[in-house]
């Protein structure tokens, strides 16, 4: 079963290109703690531009499980955060769903 855990931003212009670049950084490091196919998804028509979807994939909840465990413990986890603090004017996380593939 696949699991993918989405994570969604929203932003200012300037926010969404901050995000951009730290995704690029992002995507090697969770691969590291064993996600797999990180993508930033941006719409490009239909609206909702001012958001942007990062997303990581796992074969089974137990390992998303370790993959949080992981995550929530490294040196990369703390500096995440303090980089949420000091851009939230221009780029806020509004949270990750996890969602599994049903067919």
């Amino acid at each position: 079963m696949t699991i993918q855990a989405v994570t969604t931003w929203e932003g200012t212009v300037a926010g969404l290109q901050i995000l951009e670049a730290g995704a690029k950084q992002s995507g090697p490091i969770h691969e590291s703690m064993g996600a797999k196919n990180p993508r930033l998804w941006r719409a490009s028509a239909g609206g909702d531009n001012e958001r942007a979807y990062y997303s990581i994939e796992f074969d089974s909840h137990e390992a998303y499980g370790k993959f949080s465990d992981l995550m929530m413990a490294s040196e990369w986890w703390a500096g995440t955060i303090e980089w949420m603090v000091a851009n939230k004017d221009e780029i806020e996380n509004l949270g990750t769903t996890i969602y599994y593939n049903a067919i």
